[in-house]
């Protein structure tokens, strides 16, 4: 899912979209990311 949105992002780029529109895509998909590492770190916690 977040490697989509960083796909997504370097695919903005390419096609030479605003900074804002690119700058959304890689944040969301920088988010994803973090929010699935910080659900392994507490699985990984929990067992």
């Amino acid at each position: 899912m977040s490697v989509g949105g960083l796909a997504g992002g370097v695919r903005a780029a390419l096609d030479g979209k605003e900074i804002g529109t690119i700058l959304g895509i890689f944040g969301i998909g920088i988010l994803g990311l973090a929010l699935a590492i910080a659900w392994v770190v507490t699985y990984a916690r929990e067992r």
